[in-house]
């Protein structure tokens, strides 16, 4: 995220070569490739993109796949796209505290509607890591005049272990890191720009950070750090520019501010004072630290293994939140690169710092907590920028060590002997080569729901078994159901981040007395003792529900079935493949 000024009157690069005149044929063989990377990394999914979600995990893809469904359904019928009671009714789920990647969602409508939200999702899977690469590619052009080099460290970021490690689980909001590589124009607009326009700039700025919004409102405020984090760094490094940069930075700012708060007006207002929002912390601060050692310890993700990977296992959180390997390899490059070009040592404090940053509150090395505090610590209590993941500091961290690797290319571009130190550059970089693990979870609904739940309509509110929750694997096919019925009735279930009147946080809809009963006997427990069904009924009716849906998938549920009979007070019917259970007026 370093800068550099430019050489005044030709506007090229100290040592780069003529500009580039004809640069669509590069962009577009870099697109190309880029293309071909994504489509070999998910070469399992692409069988079947109307059938199955990419990654290992299923409630967060088919979350990702209901709210790419609910935009343009949303908008065709009227209702808000931000705010739904389709989930967890009659109470509503608010979105902007969730993932609706409205702007996702918007791109992507288009393939929603002739293909499915299943086949939109996945689709914006594979072209997620060519979006962010290319978005890199093309932001260090204030930075690098050759496309080559710049196209290599696209590559290097849109295929980084942070992205592959979110591709793996099916984070679309993390796959799509546009954002970041923005900051890099925005920094030398601002701060090294000889003649910087700080309106336009701060305008321009405002509305990325608003697009950024409805793509994933943490990266947001992860961002915000890291610019204040540079301001800082570069503050240090050259103080004497400080006070002819300090009005220009304000102005920036308050364009930034202002567009910023036109276009995200509403999104605002939902997040921090809109029904539904949670009322309490999310997560345990410690529960996002970076794993220290993951800095070298590859995770099953990365091809190429070193002796430290036996180690992976001790790591901490899931693979899919270790994304921060940077590897012996291509540190080595990167000292070389701050040794040997002036440009890049900004760049690398700055990922230094991202670094530190996404240890989080305290220092955890191979899955051990030591108890060090670190600088994060003091930011844990501050509303909103608390709630970011420090892990996901990684992103920043992945594009320092990419704009580096670009500026060391450019480099030795120049320089007359360097095959050699060309072919351990791109040796280092195979570092990073994502390993053939990622894989497709199946997506497929009951056939009632793909058939769009015939006898159940709008005004019905439908109470599911099994119920939504958040499940990693399998939890949230409810959704998925849904989903596939186009919307045909609301639900009272849900995974989702909000809050009711009797709970300050929800990661799912409360456990109803009639749900719970279907659960214990599914697990062989005995009936609910007489009077248990008419209260688990007089519940449902309270809650709106209007319909009881169980969902055999394949398996014996037939104690369920007795149990749901008696909360419903019908003997239900069998349509397709599921039992409807439609509750009498009372």
């Amino acid at each position: 995220m370093a800068v550099r000024a430019r050489v005044e009157g030709d506007g090229a690069a100290p040592g780069a070569g003529p500009p580039l005149r004809r640069p669509w044929p590069a962009v577009a063989g870099t697109v190309a490739l880029y293309l071909a990377c994504s489509l070999a990394l998910h070469h399992r999914l692409l069988p079947q993109l109307t059938t199955a979600t990419a990654g290992w995990t299923s409630s967060d893809s088919h979350q990702f796949v209901w709210w790419m469904g609910w935009l343009p359904w949303s908008l065709g019928h009227g209702a808000n796209p931000l705010y739904t009671t389709y989930l967890h009714f009659p109470l509503g789920v608010n979105g902007m505290w969730n993932t609706p990647v409205p702007v996702l969602a918007v791109l992507f409508a288009p393939v929603t509607l002739t293909a499915g939200p299943v086949a939109a999702y996945d689709v914006a899977m594979v072209l997620g890591p060519v979006a962010s690469g290319l978005a890199l590619a093309l932001a260090l052009r204030v930075l690098i005049e050759r496309w080559w080099p710049r196209a290599a460290a696209g590559l290097l970021y849109g295929f980084s272990p942070f992205v592959v490690a979110h591709t793996s689980v099916g984070h679309l909001n993390l796959v799509w890191a546009v954002l970041p590589p923005v900051l890099i124009w925005v920094v030398h607009a601002l701060l090294v720009a000889p003649e910087p326009r700080p309106w336009r700039t701060g305008a321009l700025a405002g509305l990325a950070f608003a697009v950024q919004t409805g793509v994933y409102t943490q990266t947001v405020a992860l961002c915000a750090v890291v610019l204040v984090v540079v301001a800082v760094v570069l503050a240090v490094r050259f103080p004497a520019r400080v006070p002819a940069r300090v009005g220009v930075v304000l102005r920036a700012a308050v364009a930034c501010v202002g567009v910023y708060a036109v276009l995200c007006a509403y999104p605002l207002y939902l997040l921090l004072a809109g029904p539904g929002r949670p009322r309490s912390e999310i997560r345990e601060p410690a529960t996002t630290n970076a794993d220290a050692a993951n800095l070298l310890v590859p995770t099953s993700l990365t091809k190429f293994q070193t002796r430290l990977a036996p180690l992976a296992a001790q790591l901490h959180t899931h693979s899919g939140e270790q994304g921060g390997y940077v590897g012996i390899a291509l540190l080595a490059v990167v000292v070389v690169a701050v040794v040997a070009v002036r440009r890049a040592r900004l760049v690398a404090v700055v990922g230094l710092a991202a670094w530190v940053l996404s240890l989080g509150v305290s220092l955890v090395v191979l899955g051990r907590d030591t108890g060090v505090a670190l600088p994060w610590h003091p930011m844990e209590g501050v509303p909103l920028v608390g709630e970011i993941e420090t892990m996901r500091f990684q992103v920043v961290v992945a594009l320092c060590v990419a704009v580096v690797v670009g500026l060391w290319c450019d480099h030795l571009a120049d320089m007359p002997r360097r095959a050699l130190a060309l072919v351990a550059t791109g040796v280092a970089m195979l570092t990073w080569l994502p390993a053939d693990e990622q894989v497709a979870t199946p997506a497929v609904p009951p056939a009632f729901f793909a058939a769009g739940a015939p006898g159940l309509t709008g005004a019905d509110v439908v109470e599911t078994y099994p119920r939504t929750t958040g499940v990693w694997r399998g939890g949230a096919r409810p959704m998925l159901w849904q989903v596939a019925s186009g919307f045909a009735y609301r639900t009272t279930g849900g995974y989702f981040i909000g809050s009711d009147a009797e709970h300050d946080l929800l990661l799912e809809a409360p456990v109803t007395a009639y749900q719970q009963g279907a659960v214990d006997v599914a697990g062989g427990a005995p009936p609910p003792p007489v009077g248990a069904d008419a209260a688990a009924r007089a519940e449902l009716r309270a809650l709106g529900v209007t319909a009881v849906v169980v969902v055999p998938e394949g398996a014996d549920v037939s104690a369920v079935l007795d149990w749901t009979r008696r909360a419903s007070g019908v003997a239900g019917e069998r349509v397709d493949d599921v039992c409807v259970f439609r509750l009498p007026p009372p």
